[in-house]
């Protein structure tokens, strides 16, 4: 019984404070200034405080001198007056809360003393430098050329010095681009403000309804729920004070790059005859430096390249050897395929000149048999 009734004036209570950060979450985000007592419409254009007229639409004054306060609390001006919807907007945009980032890209020539004078210019805006990434143009990779010097530096800056910081920096180089964005947090400001507040609310509720708590069950679920909602008290006042850091401080991010010749920022008309003579002058410029860059390039990898001929001619000349040993070789048996080939042919010579002679001799011991019978006849 007792649980139950604990746990209905703990929802009564959460329910009060939730309802009670609502309205006031609804009217601190209203885009017009509000005063800060209880009010009531009463007839046309009447309005009272506890009873009391605060301003009647026919003298077009506030009849008592009450201070109207804006969302943020800031008093806007004496209800003896009334507000202008300028003087109200006017408050408006000076509470809300915005994000700013600048991105420049600057090129310059003198690296070093560009960097320097950087650092020097947001420490006297009392800035800070939250990333730095630099890189120094060294060799790397094999590589013998020389890469240009180049660094990314994101620094915050005061928020009322934005632009005043933008300004003196500008100068320290070539600036190719620059980008600004704005990202107005308020109404996530007043949301996390008002959780935050009901999360207070419902805190003292848990705290009083702790003091009156008489079974250990109690105590225990309240207790539970209390740490609960400390940390959603602080997780609030996390985000809130990262809000105010980012809005308190911009950001400013940049990308110097060192180059040898900066790019022209204004584009200037030319005739025909200065656009034909500097893009020749151009040209030769281009030509002349390729040309360096090509021999010095060359020395300076030649131990590369003696190494690279080195390998190279190694499996040259082996495969070299072998052809010529193979050339060797086919060449010996070609000479004593020939030699084969010769001494056959004179052995079917003689062979043939032995069978001639033979013919011969048996022709001619015919023909002398032949004579001889005739000669007998």
């Amino acid at each position: 019984m007792k649980n139950k009734k604990l746990i209905k004036k703990l929802s009564l209570a959460s329910a009060i404070a939730a309802t009670a950060v609502s309205l006031c979450a609804c009217s601190s985000g209203a885009n017009t200034a509000t005063a800060d007592y209880k009010y009531e419409m009463a007839g046309a254009g009447d309005y009272y405080y506890d009873d009391e007229p605060m301003y009647a639409e026919e003298n077009g004054a506030y009849t008592d001198d009450y201070e109207a306060y804006d969302e943020g609390g800031v008093g806007v001006q004496s209800l003896s007056s009334p507000i202008n919807e300028n003087q109200a907007s006017a408050s408006v945009a000076k509470n809300r809360k915005l994000i700013k980032t600048v991105d420049l890209s600057i090129e310059t020539i003198n690296y070093d003393e560009t960097i320097a004078n950087l650092k020097q210019r947001i420490e006297s805006f009392g800035g800070y430098i939250e990333n730095e990434y630099s890189y120094n143009g060294s060799i790397y990779n094999n590589s013998s050329k020389k890469q240009n010097k180049y660094c990314n530096i994101t620094v915050r800056v005061p928020d009322d010095s934005l632009d005043a910081f933008i300004s003196d920096v500008s100068g320290i180089g070539n600036v190719t681009q620059k980008t600004t964005s704005t990202q107005d947090v308020t109404l996530n400001y007043v949301d996390t403000e008002s959780k935050k507040q009901m999360y207070l609310a419902e805190q003292e509720s848990l705290l009083d309804l702790l003091e009156h708590a008489e079974t250990v069950e109690d105590i225990a679920y309240l207790t539970e729920r209390l740490t609960e909602v400390r940390y959603n008290i602080e997780s609030m006042e996390s985000s809130l004070r990262l809000y105010d850091d980012l809005v308190d401080y911009a950001t400013v991010n940049f990308s110097i790059n060192e180059v040898s010749v900066l790019t022209p920022t204004v584009v200037v008309e030319k005739t025909p005859a200065e656009e034909l003579k500097e893009g020749f002058k151009t040209s030769v410029s281009d030509v002349l430096i390729g040309t360096r860059d090509f021999f010095m390039n060359l020395i300076i990898r030649s131990p590369y390249i003696i190494r690279g001929l080195i390998c190279l001619a190694i499996p040259v000349l082996i495969i070299f050897i072998i052809v010529k040993i193979i050339i060797a070789s086919v060449k010996k048996k070609h000479k004593k395929d020939y030699e084969n080939y010769k001494a056959m042919k004179e052995d079917k010579k003689e062979v043939k000149d032995s069978k001639e002679t033979k013919d011969s001799k048996e022709s001619n011991e015919t023909k002398e048999i032949k004579e001889s019978k005739e000669s007998k006849e």
